[in-house]
């Protein structure tokens, strides 16, 4: 295996969901600005990005986010409170025409088209695809949520690569903290919380063994 092969496995039997951390500790710009970097490239079906990533350290909206934390889902709160950062990944409920064509002109000036033709037919292409699943919005959604969720474990890896301990946390009433920020009145609904932050000495998770099916129960070659 080369180097960077056993850096990637190395990271993947390392990295523990964080179930603790350290309030002392936060995210130096440089890092957080590479890890976001990072989230925006992470891939998607056709290239859709249908997502917005928002991102706090501040206690005030770290309020406002547990407030959606109750009863079975209070255990969360305070990873959120002691966290560096807390990442709200967001999914856009409707791919209307307007976000393609911006999705096309980052293309376009990546140098990614011949001609303004090619350009076209990409464009009624993801339009077409797009389209066979805007008959069911719920159809829709769940596929533009899937590209999310990948975009989240595009995320937790970049976090092990580099040294970062992360939580993804689906424990939240969702509606709550949508109205709380607003998200309806973007077009966008928020899909995952994830912390990202140092752990805590206290964190028993850190040291316990990573526990995983054998390969040969989840791996077949065919």
């Amino acid at each position: 295996m080369t180097s960077s092969t056993n850096s990637a496995l190395a990271a993947a039997q390392a990295r523990r969901t964080c179930k603790a951390y350290d309030a002392t500790r936060n995210i130096d710009e440089s890092t957080l600005n590479t890890l976001l970097d990072t989230l925006r490239l992470a891939p998607s079906s056709i290239n859709i990005q249908p997502w917005k990533f928002l991102v706090t350290d501040q206690m005030s909206t770290k309020n406002l986010i547990t407030k959606s934390m109750v009863d079975g889902d209070a255990h969360n709160v305070p990873k959120v409170n002691n966290t560096s950062h807390i990442l709200i990944l967001c999914t856009r409920t409707d791919l209307d025409d307007a976000h393609l064509s911006k999705v096309l002109q980052a293309e376009k000036d990546a140098g990614r088209f011949g001609s303004d033709a090619i350009m076209q037919a990409r464009f009624d292409l993801c339009q077409y695809y797009i389209s066979q699943m805007q008959t069911s919005p719920e159809k829709l959604l769940a596929w533009s949520e899937n590209q999310t969720f990948i975009a989240l474990g595009h995320l937790l890896m970049a976090c092990a690569m580099i040294g970062i301990n992360a939580t993804p946390i689906g424990g939240y009433d969702q509606a709550l903290l949508d109205a709380e920020l607003g998200l309806a009145d973007q077009g966008l609904k928020s899909s995952v919380l994830v912390a990202i932050g140092y752990a805590s000495h206290t964190d028993a998770n850190q040291q316990l063994p990573k526990a995983r099916l054998a390969f040969d129960e989840v791996v077949s070659f065919i």
